[in-house]
């Protein structure tokens, strides 16, 4: 074969080919590679532009939605984010979706979420999604948790975030099997604990108190008739208490019982409430129905003490006992020369000659009258006229065998010692002057104390200012073995007074000694705590952090927010204030809102004074060549900050958008046919 006859035809042809092949490559419109998500689009010779592109009207959206068809439905219901978009913005795609940029850039431009009105793509709340709102738990879940190709590099057929089920047992186990329907949310909805089941409505055995706190298996034991799955088939009348708890009032298989000893224990409720069952009390106004009304110390007894329990048996056995025969449950603790005696004066009344009823919260507060009283050669007159008994006769356990008269014989109502305890305990007894209580406490009443502020300039710490008005007992404050100490107080200032600075001004480093005065006088005095004495206070030698600018024409206040707690009133010689609390911190964010939102930064790592200074916030020295990524050229250093910088509505209101913000051209600037003149 002769292949010299046939190489000039062939090389002819491939020549042919190759230029026929570079005029299609040349010829096209695109500025650049499409995303592989569009490689289909890509032929041999060329790409098919009329799929995304109408001729002289640039992205056709129908063409978009030809394949991106759930987008087009969304727009047709008006529902999701693409369904929530104006007219104006659903048909320019190109404005959120930048193409011919091959695999370097994103199908989804930085500003798009915020375009559409999501300001932080990351806290989207489902609000375009009519019926899936996202709350509680799920609120807090990253987007790739349910949506597995949220962040993928390459978008799945179908899109990223669309196609999801958004019924319960799509993602979570069904643990009733269907029996209670799909509607999980309907009775444990999506806040609290998944097994509180909060929406569920226990109608015929209503849970309250107690019973809410009790796992449903307890009483709904699985595989029982009394199961959750049969009860939904087959509803059981609710059960009473019998049939749930054991009875602790009876004899049980010669099991002692637990609790008091009662005969009718039918009805529990009678003394029970379903709060806690240790509690049970019955009360007064039901304890009278049972035939004895509880009043003054009866009312305060244990139920034990007259009903008796496991420890040891009741007092009045089977039968209740009459109100007035005292001494079937009650010891007597007085001489029978004394019961008649009072009887003879007062005669006989329940027993007790009336000398003690049960009106009475306490039997030793005995109502015995002045004059039998006055027989005793101690008449009950100033100050000891509504003295109580016990006060001078002791408490009954004390001596029963003895009468009062017989103890108490040699006192006489002058003798305070003979019946009053020293309560300050020796301290006063090296002096002369106060050898008698009367020396600084009025006769007829001990409190309060006739000890006044001439007495106290003679002690060692003289009271001036504020301590002037100061009660006894806030600097006499220390009581040991119940005695108040009045000798060694301490004249410090911190021994008395709460450091309110949590000892700020004591650390190292700090000046011990101001003007010669220390502790606390190095910056407040007697007379009122608040306010400091400003000319003294050097706010950047003692906290570290001048105030210039506007920081120094503040009050205290603005920074050092007053503690709202009652434990922070100060009372001053003129008024109550409230103490400074401590400053948020010295960070700008620590006191100041970000007014951008988070673009440069989060928290303490904001760093306000690149662009704004102390003097005055709205003069910034913003220099956008040095602070930004994007140097001014020419063209660009003439427009106004707001024709790149746009404000956009976000869930915390308005905000000015400087980041993220594209620097390539086609970020901004829409890339325009060859037919309309664009470049």
């Amino acid at each position: 074969m002769n292949l010299r006859r046939w190489l000039l035809p062939v090389t002819s042809l491939v020549a042919v080919l190759a230029i026929t092949a570079w005029e299609f490559a040349s010829s096209r419109t695109g500025p650049g590679p499409l995303h592989p998500a569009h490689h289909e689009l890509d032929s041999m010779f060329g790409s098919d532009c009329s799929s995304c592109h109408k001729a002289g009207a640039g992205v056709d959206p129908e063409g978009c939605i030809r394949c991106h068809e759930p987008i087009g439905a969304q727009r047709t219901a008006r529902h999701g984010l693409h369904g929530s978009l104006s007219k104006k913005q659903f048909e320019d795609c190109a404005q959120c979706h930048s193409e011919h940029h091959g695999a370097t850039s994103a199908l989804i431009a930085p500003q798009a979420f915020a375009y559409a009105g999501v300001h932080d793509p990351a806290a989207y709340d489902h609000r375009h999604v009519a019926d899936y709102h996202l709350s509680g738990a799920h609120a807090v879940l990253d987007c790739d948790q349910c949506h597995p190709a949220a962040n993928a590099p390459m978008p799945p057929h179908g899109g990223r975030f669309l196609g999801q089920q958004q019924a319960c047992a799509a993602c979570h186990e069904d643990v009733h099997r269907g029996v209670f329907g799909v509607d999980c949310e309907a009775c444990h909805g999506q806040v609290e604990k998944f097994r509180s089941a909060p929406g569920f409505l226990h109608s015929i055995f209503p849970l309250v108190d107690a019973h809410a706190r009790v796992a449903c298996e307890k009483c709904h034991e699985p595989g029982t008739v009394r199961a959750t799955e049969a009860l939904s088939k087959a509803p059981l009348p609710a059960r009473t208490c019998a049939e749930c708890h054991v009875d602790p009032h009876h004899m049980r298989a010669n099991v002692p019982a637990k609790a008091i000893l009662l005969g009718d224990t039918a009805d529990c409720a009678r003394c029970h409430a379903s709060t806690k069952w240790k509690d049970a009390r019955v009360t007064p106004a039901k304890h009278a129905e049972f035939g004895f009304p509880l009043r003054g110390g009866h009312a305060k007894a244990e139920c034990n003490k007259c009903h008796g329990d496991a420890s040891h048996p009741s007092k009045h056995g089977d039968s209740l006992p009459q109100l007035e025969a005292c001494a079937r449950c009650h010891e007597h603790p007085h001489r029978a020369a004394f019961v008649q005696a009072a009887v003879a004066v007062q005669g006989p009344a329940d027993g007790c000659a009336k000398c003690h009823v049960d009106e009475q919260a306490d039997f030793h507060l005995a109502s015995t009258t002045v004059a039998q009283h006055a027989a005793t050669a101690f008449p009950l007159v100033e100050p000891h006229a509504k003295v109580e008994c016990s006060k001078c006769h002791g408490e009954p356990e004390k001596g029963l065998r003895k009468s009062y008269a017989e103890r108490f014989l040699s006192r006489v109502p002058t003798d305070c010692r003979a019946c009053h305890e020293d309560v300050h305990a020796g301290q006063f007894d090296h002096d002369a002057r106060y050898a008698q209580c009367t020396a600084c406490h009025q006769p007829l009443a001990f409190a309060p104390n006739a000890f006044g502020t001439t007495m106290h300039q003679k002690t060692a710490f003289p009271l001036t200012g504020a301590h002037d008005a100061v009660a006894c007992s806030r600097c006499h404050d220390k009581v040991k073995d119940e005695v108040r100490a009045f000798h060694d107080t301490s004249h410090q200032c911190a021994d008395c007074h709460e450091d309110v600075h949590q000892g700020e001004f004591d650390k190292s480093g700090k000046p011990a000694t101001v003007g010669g005065r220390t502790g606390c006088a190095r910056c407040h005095d007697t007379s009122a705590f608040s306010p400091v004495k400003t000319s003294t206070f050097d706010h950047g030698m003692w906290t570290g952090y001048r105030l210039e600018g506007a920081h120094a024409r503040n009050d205290c206040g603005k920074c050092h927010l007053p503690n709202a707690s009652a434990a922070a009133t100060v009372v001053t010689a003129k008024a109550t204030q409230r103490r400074l609390g401590k400053a948020a911190g010295k960070n700008c964010v620590d006191c100041h809102r970000d007014q951008h939102q988070g673009q440069f930064g989060q928290g303490k790592t904001i760093d306000c004074a690149r662009c704004h200074s102390t003097e005055d916030f709205h003069k910034p020295r913003f220099d956008h060549s040095r602070d930004s990524r994007f140097a001014l050229d020419a063209q660009h250093a003439p427009l106004a900050c707001e024709a790149c910088h746009k404000t956009y509505e976000s869930p915390a209101g308005p905000v000015v958008r400087y980041k993220p913000l594209g620097v390539e051209c086609g970020d901004c600037h829409k890339l325009a046919n060859k037919r309309q003149g664009g470049r």
